[in-house]
């Protein structure tokens, strides 16, 4: 099996050295040149929970042009924005029966992906494995967490357990889900209660637990996102709350993906996230004013240093 990481930053660097240790091939294809260069002069470095380092030999690629063989398995893990540009630029690289699964944050993803490629093509997946980019071809597992993988509608397939099948060996502890909606929705919550906060502050993810007035910003904003979550339809528990919490200590070493965007300067995925929550709560009358301060604040910074690398490339 030829597995692609379509868009191999921090997390999918981690999937992608994990996978590489099975029978498939496993190829990283990312726009950070950089990243890509650094893997393939001197391997990809993670530094390991347990303090310990690995290097893995890994074909990467900045341009898909550049592969001269197809992909049977597409991850994808690029920022949600870039979805539609990141699934359609990879077209040369993929045959018809090509399965495509997502790993995303946010909400959309899978709908965007299935409107490309098809739902039959389409599987989605959400994940709680933590990873933060140390420098180009170095990345730190932040915290070890499961992922689970199932059709976006009904009950598990069996491609969903041949999916299962690829990550367990791989040491991904990997399961089968017939609530994928739901659980995605339960991981937007977890980056409602994470992202924004740790991007404005500059904190990772443990201090959220640590902070009181962190985890009490977090905690709003996640019971705000509860209550569009529940008017949607899903039957998620108030023990969500908590959970957040759990999940930032599971994590404390790891910087969130919207703050190592903020501090690399690169565009956030605030409007699939807290963004997604504010435009939900005006569609089903649900005052979001938390999570609309940090969707205000995360753009504010973001365009600030947009702007500013705009203008020094003019």
């Amino acid at each position: 099996m030829v597995i692609l990481i379509l868009g191999a930053g921090a997390l999918g660097s981690l999937i992608g050295a994990r996978l590489s240790q099975t029978d498939a091939r496993v190829l990283l294809l990312t726009t950070d040149r950089r990243h890509i260069r650094a893997i393939l002069d001197g391997g990809l470095i993670i530094d390991e929970l347990d303090g310990s380092q690995s290097r893995f030999s890994i074909p990467g690629y900045s341009n898909p042009r550049d592969f001269g063989e197809k992909a049977d398995l597409v991850i994808v893990t690029v920022k949600s924005y870039d979805t539609a540009t990141a699934v359609s630029s990879v077209a040369g690289c993929c045959h018809g029966s090509t399965l495509f699964l997502t790993l995303q944050n946010g909400i959309g993803n899978w709908e965007h992906i299935s409107q490309l490629k098809g739902e039959q093509n389409v599987l989605a997946g959400s994940t709680a494995q933590g990873a933060t980019m140390v420098e180009p071809g170095r990345i730190r597992h932040g915290g070890n967490g499961q992922t689970f993988i199932g059709e976006f509608n009904g009950p598990p397939t069996e491609r969903v357990q041949q999916m299962i099948d690829l990550f367990r060996p791989a040491h991904l502890e990997a399961h089968a889900s017939d609530q994928m909606q739901r659980l995605i929705w339960e991981k937007l919550l977890i980056n409602v209660g994470i992202n924004a906060i740790t991007a404005l502050t500059g904190i990772r993810n443990g201090s959220i637990a640590e902070r009181e007035a962190a985890r009490e910003l977090s905690q709003t904003a996640v019971r705000e996102a509860l209550e569009v979550a529940r008017k949607k339809g899903f039957a998620i528990g108030d023990e969500i709350v908590e959970r957040v919490i759990a999940v930032a200590r599971a994590t404390a070493r790891n910087r969130s993906s919207m703050g190592q965007d903020v501090d690399r300067s690169k565009g956030t995925e605030i409007d699939a996230i807290n963004g997604a929550i504010v435009q939900f709560g005006r569609e089903m009358g649900i005052a979001t004013p938390v999570n609309y301060t940090l969707t205000q604040l995360v753009r504010t910074v973001e365009a600030g240093y947009l702007m500013e690398k705009g203008a020094n490339h003019e």
